[in-house]
């Protein structure tokens, strides 16, 4: 089962006006899967495929949501080579955007949720579809959609014709998410290359969703509550200072009028503590 980067009623895929340079993860992921796919050409036997892909009767062996991204059909140079030039197109945009590390998270988590899709649907499919995905085409169209939604200038060869990346990606999504409704509708559809495809694109798509508009709402929320505990541990804080200068305030005043031996060991107790902050702060302020 190959899953290939290639949009509705062909074309040739994701070029853009001006090359740009290649970021570090950018630059690795393309020489991993150029690495990879050379030594598919000489293994004959389809091991790779079968070790290392995403099938349906292994979907425990976790280590296939990874490796399955860096194999493609050799049977079709297309579906290397679309791949890669999104990679290394769009790629290289949002790397400059996310940074290195983020990006190669971003990347390879679109990748492992369209093999996890394939698995739900395939397991949930009345004739289970086993043959073994591969192709980096999850975490492409993942980074398809991020460029979509951050880069809205950027135009890239669509039909033949230079058209805007969101009216490319509405179009290229619209084809995918119809082909998987149909498929679900119709069981015969669903046994079909495309249909598995698709599955996996949109499984590669949904996630990149979530980076996008989801994992930024859920940071927001998370910063706000942690700046409303600092709030109110800094309010209580200067509540219980505020306390305890009205009753040092007191017991200065009852020395004033009663004397020093008119206090309790508990008031001489916290006017010695708060004696040896003053102390220590006049240290610190005063230290060269």
């Amino acid at each position: 089962m190959q899953s290939g980067w290639q949009p509705p009623g062909g074309g040739t895929g994701g070029f853009t006006f001006g090359l740009p340079r290649p970021g570090r993860a950018v630059k690795v992921l393309l020489a991993i899967n150029i690495a990879v796919f050379l030594i598919q050409i000489f293994d004959r036997t389809g091991a790779m495929e079968r070790l290392f892909g995403v099938k349906v009767s292994q979907f425990w062996q976790f280590w296939r949501y990874l490796t399955f991204q860096f194999l493609h059909s050799v049977g079709s140079f297309w579906h290397i080579l679309l791949n890669m030039l999104g990679l290394y197109i769009l790629g290289s945009l949002l790397e400059r955007h996310y940074g290195t590390r983020r990006f190669l998270t971003f990347y390879l988590s679109c990748g492992a949720a369209a093999g996890v899709s394939y698995v739900i649907i395939g397991a949930a499919s009345p004739h289970v579809f086993d043959l073994p995905l591969i192709g980096a085409s999850g975490g492409v169209y993942g980074i398809l959609l991020a460029c979509a939604v951050y880069f809205p200038h950027v135009q890239i060869i669509f039909l033949f014709f230079p058209v805007p990346i969101r009216l490319a990606s509405i179009i290229i999504f619209g084809g995918m998410i119809l082909t998987v409704l149909a498929g679900l509708a119709r069981r015969e559809a669903s046994l079909t290359g495309q249909f598995w495809s698709d599955v996996a694109h949109f499984g590669g798509a949904v996630a990149a969703a979530v980076w996008i508009w989801v994992v930024p709402r859920l940071h927001g929320a998370t910063r706000e509550a942690r700046a409303k505990v600092n709030r109110g541990a800094w309010q209580r804080k200067m509540q219980k200072l505020a306390k305890e200068e009205t009753e040092i305030d007191r017991i200065l005043q009852k020395i004033h009028d009663q004397g020093v031996d008119s206090l309790t060991s508990k008031e001489k107790k916290l006017l010695q503590e708060a004696t040896r902050r003053q102390r220590e702060e006049e240290h610190k302020l005063y230290r060269p």
